[in-house]
């Protein structure tokens, strides 16, 4: 019988080892390729969610933009509406002062005998451009995509707005909007700059703000009837689609603004960078797992980071009114404790808040805290104006010119007594030796000051005691 030979253990071990590496290998690319593959199909999902993301905030911007042009208009409306004659030289006056520019090619009143009244009195007729029966019965909007009344050859939306007086509408105030600048001044930041937009109305798809291909008039002229019914039937959503041979996205969802839709128009390799960029560094991901690991988080935190930036600032803004509200406010005043030399402190609270909530309920209540709010801002500016309270705003100045913030306070007293509102105002300016704390307080005394006057001139108690001292 044989003797047998003993095994060799340093060869046996190395088999086991080889085997156990290779099981290994085996293991970490099974896991590897399900990651990567786990990674790719997450990182796509999030191109899709930023670009819904950056639609909606695109949109929201844009239609910010036509609000705030309505509200200087609602505001000159109302001014116009306590004049006696259209066609005085104070309404004129108004007109000349408004800011006409490369957006607002003009501005002008549309009579009920359809006259157009120009600044500098340079009247025409609106014949053949619009009818005073069918803008005044439409109120307030923006007109479809119509012949300018002052530039030949040009076409502009013209954007509406009633001038009424005593329950009539007397006229029809109205700018002149340019799409053409309008497209290139309110082009979107999505993407760094890298998208394009249109504005479609829905009822006839006709593109009245294009940012995209001046070719496209309407929207049926794309063909793709998929995307014609969903945008004339006001939906969300997202399409790829070939236009010069380059492959894009369309993405589009509705405006709150008149009947409209917005789309946008994206490269698709702009759209997936950020997960065409993932998928190059997952072929390095055998050669480091945990750097790859860090990249990732590192790009989970890019992508996300312009949603946080956008929750704080909508944390920081007043719903109602649009200014900046109190937390806002008390971070300004952290900011401002050691510099506070020469700013000027001005508090204004509205009067009769509590009374028109009561009388004429509270619709009308925020609809005098937005006038008080627009107004103040068209006076200011809206960098340092806050709403403080529910009908306290404040005021901060970096200038001591007394003799011009009097003069701008006045004409805010008057263009809100010729709407019947009221507010009571304290100013008062830092110096070295008053910190900004006592100079908001002293601006607040001054102001239930001019409250108590106020309230005694109406035969009525102050509502409000601030404490003496």
């Amino acid at each position: 019988m044989k003797e047998k030979k003993p095994q060799n253990k340093k060869y046996t071990f190395q088999s086991h080892s080889l085997a156990a590496t290779l099981l290994l290998f085996i293991y970490i690319g099974i896991i590897a390729a399900i990651y990567v593959i786990f990674i790719n199909a997450l990182s796509e999902k999030n191109c899709y969610t930023d670009l819904s993301a950056s639609t909606i905030e695109s949109c929201h911007t844009i239609e910010n933009n036509f609000r705030n042009e309505r509200s200087s208009l609602r505001l000159l409306s109302r001014m116009i509406a306590n004049e006696k004659n259209l066609y005085s030289n104070e309404v004129n006056n108004f007109l000349t002062s408004y800011d006409v520019n490369t957006l607002i090619s003009n501005i002008a009143i549309l009579t009920p005998d359809n006259n157009i009244i120009q600044s500098r009195q340079h009247n025409n007729s609106a014949d053949g451009i619009m009818d005073f029966a069918v803008e005044s019965k439409l109120g307030e909007h923006i007109s479809e995509l119509r012949k300018s009344s002052i530039i030949e050859n040009t076409d502009v939306m013209y954007s509406f707005i009633p001038i009424r007086s005593n329950g009539k509408t007397i006229g029809m105030l109205f700018t002149e909007l340019n799409p053409t600048s309008i497209a290139n001044a309110w082009s979107p930041e999505m993407y760094d700059h890298k998208a394009s937009f249109c504005i479609i109305r829905r009822e006839t798809g006709e593109i009245i703000v294009n940012d995209w291909n001046k070719n496209i008039k309407n929207i049926s002229d794309l063909n793709n009837k998929q995307l014609e019914e969903s945008i004339k039937n006001g939906e969300s959503g997202f399409q790829e689609m070939k236009s010069d041979n380059t492959e894009q996205f369309v993405s589009y969802m509705p405006m709150e603004l008149e009947n409209w839709e917005i789309a946008f128009f994206i490269s698709k390799d702009v759209v997936f960078a950020s997960a065409n960029k993932m998928h190059n560094l997952m072929k390095f991901f055998l050669l480091g797992i945990l750097i790859g690991f860090i990249l990732f988080i590192l790009w989970i935190l890019w992508s996300n980071r312009s949603s946080i930036a956008n929750a704080e600032k909508t944390a920081n803004i007043d719903v109602l009114t649009g200014l900046q509200n109190r937390n806002r406010y008390e971070k300004v005043c952290k900011s401002l404790k050691n510099n506070s030399k020469n700013i000027t402190c001005i508090y204004i609270d509205a009067n009769g808040l509590h009374d028109i909530n009561n009388t004429k309920g509270h619709l009308a209540g925020d609809q005098m805290l937005r006038f008080i709010a627009d107004t103040l801002k068209v006076a200011f500016g809206d960098e340092m104006l806050f709403r403080i309270g529910g009908d306290e705003f404040i005021v901060f100045l970096k200038e001591k010119n007394i003799s011009g913030i009097n003069n701008k306070l006045s004409d805010i007293h008057e263009i809100l007594k010729k709407n019947d509102y009221y507010a009571s105002i304290g100013v008062y300016t830092a110096d070295e030796n008053i910190i900004l704390d006592d100079a908001i307080k002293n601006a607040e005394k001054l102001m239930y000051e001019d409250k108590k006057k106020y309230y005694e001139l109406i035969g009525k108690d102050v509502r409000n005691k601030i404490n003496q001292t």
